[in-house]
């Protein structure tokens, strides 16, 4: 009797090992899909919500996700050699086109950033990427009182071996005047200390749908300039180096304090004369409010909360208090001798519209005043606060500390 010749049996072991290569090659195939996606997103606009979500994420990402592309790329190229040939492949074309678009992001951000004076060390952004409010600040001092009687701080991030007086920022975060808080970037803050530079970072009078502050947080963000120079030898901080900055709804508090001073007609909640920097730095401003109510993005993915913004701020719509809106819009404030301003768009921001944005200075240019706009691309609003280290962080950083040392000489 001859019995039938059977296939060998593999061992198992073998099948194991067969297993995990098999779920290590599905794992790389979705994370080459997602990678892909977002390198698409970020260069393509129109594609629904994923574009500006991934504009708001990729001045942060875009050097880690070219890497995880190159990787991926790499596991299919070697997944076809031993026989894996269309899952192979598949994730052999994710994997490229993961690592050539977010290649591409990278060159167009750097390559920007560059133009405006800026610059990036890829090799932190893509190894260094870490928490943007991971520092504090050395120490905290009350100010002023808000309209509710609670103290106002300032917190103070002081330079390290710097010998005599220290050019200054006073700094005033966004929020859309309803949130925030003074270290929510403290990371980027401690930087500009460890650069050379007192940080002033001021506390203010969040707005509620029941307490508008389109009078008080300017004017108490005005007392705290008029503290620092009361305080300015205590503190070590050089007055003819002063420069406010300010981030979203925070730039357009700082460029109406700033134009106001200059003009002498600045109101403090605490008294005393407010000074006028010598620069004013705007990251992606909201110095339109009329136009931040009226022209708030739509569309899938587009800002949520801007009219809210606005309204909380003031009061009311519009047309309910042209006056309040008038007074908040940064136009009214910006005329020669306004201090030279620094303003950086994001042109892919979905909260305040760039060409508000644009059209701001092209006004406060024709008043007189000394505008630099700095155009960043694939960039959404608040691209540098996702990340210490990112290239949207060192971007802004690095153009904003070249245009004051210019400012400062």
């Amino acid at each position: 009797m001859t019995g039938s010749k059977s296939s060998p049996q593999r061992s198992v072991p073998q099948r194991a090992g067969d297993t995990v290569q098999a779920a290590g090659l599905i794992l790389a195939l979705v994370l080459g899909a997602i990678a892909a996606v977002i390198g698409l997103a970020s260069l393509i606009p129109g594609l629904g919500p994923l574009s500006p979500l991934a504009a708001r994420w990729a001045p942060t990402v875009a050097p880690p996700i070219a890497v995880v592309g190159l990787i991926v790329c790499v596991i299919g190229i070697a997944a076809v050699r031993i026989g894996f040939r269309r899952t192979g492949t598949a994730t052999t074309v994710l994997g490229g086109v993961a690592a050539v678009t977010n290649v591409a992001v990278i060159i167009v951000l750097v390559s920007a950033i560059s133009a405006a004076g800026g610059s990036v060390n890829l090799f932190t952004a893509t190894f260094g990427l870490s928490a943007i409010d991971s520092a504090s600040p050395d120490r905290h001092e009350v100010y002023d009182k808000s309209t509710s009687g609670d103290d106002l701080s300032v917190s103070i991030y002081e330079p390290k071996g710097t010998k005599g007086p220290a050019p200054t920022i006073m700094y005033v975060h966004g929020g859309g005047w309803i949130a925030g808080e003074p270290n929510a970037a403290s990371s980027e803050l401690r930087e500009l200390a460890d650069h050379g530079y007192l940080v002033v970072s001021v506390e203010y009078e969040l707005a509620t749908l029941d307490n508008a502050t389109w009078q008080s947080a300017p004017s108490q963000v005005a007392c705290a300039a008029s503290w620092i120079q009361t305080n300015a030898d205590a503190l070590g901080a050089d007055m003819d180096r002063l420069a406010f900055w300010g981030e979203s709804s925070g730039s357009n508090m700082v460029a109406n304090t700033a134009g106001a001073a200059a003009q002498g007609t600045a109101e403090s909640s605490c008294g005393g004369k407010v000074p006028a920097p010598a620069a004013v730095i705007a990251d992606y401003p909201a110095f339109d409010v009329t136009g931040l109510y009226e022209n708030a993005p739509t569309g899938p993915g587009a800002g949520t909360g801007t009219r809210l913004f606005a309204t909380s701020y003031t009061g009311g719509t519009p047309e309910e208090y042209p006056e309040r809106y008038a007074v908040a819009n940064s136009v009214t404030h910006l005329e020669a001798p306004a201090p030279p301003v620094l303003m950086m768009t994001a042109m892919r921001d979905d909260v305040i519209t760039p060409s508000d944005q644009l059209a701001w200075a092209e006004s406060a240019r024709s008043r007189g005043v000394d505008v630099q706009t700095v155009q960043v691309p694939l960039a959404n609003h608040a691209y540098t606060q996702k990340a210490k280290n990112s290239i949207g962080s060192q971007g802004h950083l690095s153009i904003a500390e070249a245009y004051l040392s210019e400012r400062f000489r």
